[in-house]
């Protein structure tokens, strides 16, 4: 199997972007977080959902609220209400190397330099044009010519990762120096957040699910179930 790599890229940047890994990172750690409120009440002792319901289904699944509210009044702790989430949050470390050639660099890298890495990575740093800045200024024929106003955005995409993002930091630490002062080792750390306003969500959405489609498939699945309801594994245990 033909060895696949990551890239960090901004292909609508002014200039394209594009790091390729020179090794796999040591580290990529996803962090997602939701904020959540205790309710304003614990509810009530009486089956009053239940008795509220019309139908056999509202009766049903005002029941089932009852007894959690029962659950939070026995405990004595409110209940927790789902407010909004966080953007995913990605952390990557990984070192680059000019006298060692990664997997993918042939006989070496750049020619035995990292310069050229560590200038794309720092311009996920700093704010430029993009492709729609760029036509705007041709239709205007160059008489309005816009300031840069933010960072481009970054794409990261590693095996079956590929989101939409914005770096947040960058640190760089040179390790070895040629004799000629310019770098030859460097240890990179860089922290990004995901953009939700993309199109990377919806496409993660359906990978998503896809792989929870997958995990149905596993052998036992049918005692998993069993053991995870609380009714039937309580029946069948």
């Amino acid at each position: 199997m033909q060895r696949k790599t990551g890239y960090l890229a901004s292909i609508d940047n002014v200039p394209p972007l594009i790091f390729r890994f020179q090794f796999n990172p040591e580290l990529l750690q996803e962090k997602k977080t939701f904020n959540y409120r205790e309710a304003n009440s614990f509810g009530q002792w009486r089956f009053d959902q239940a008795q509220a319901g019309t139908g056999l289904v509202e009766r049903g699944s005002g029941l089932m609220n009852d007894a959690k509210e029962i659950g939070s009044l026995l405990v004595g702790a409110r209940p927790l209400e789902a407010l909004e989430g966080s953007p995913r949050t990605f952390s990557l470390d990984f070192t680059l190397d000019a006298t060692v050639p990664g997997p993918m660099d042939g006989d070496n890298h750049y020619g035995g330099s990292i310069e050229p890495d560590l200038a794309v990575l720092r311009s996920f740093m700093l704010p430029a044009w993009d492709l729609i800045d760029v036509s705007k200024m041709v239709a205007a024929g160059f008489s309005d010519v816009p300031c840069f106003s933010r960072p481009p955005q970054c794409s990261l995409v590693y095996g079956a990762l590929s989101v939409t993002c914005v770096m947040t930091d960058l640190n760089i630490k040179l390790t070895a120096f040629q004799d000629d002062g310019s770098p030859a080792r460097a240890e990179v750390s860089a922290t990004l957040k995901e953009q939700t306003f993309a199109f990377s969500p919806l496409a993660d959405f359906l990978l998503r699910h896809d792989g929870i489609r997958r995990s149905y498939s596993r052998k036992g699945f049918g005692e998993d179930v069993l053991a995870v309801t609380p009714v039937l594994s309580s029946i069948f245990t």
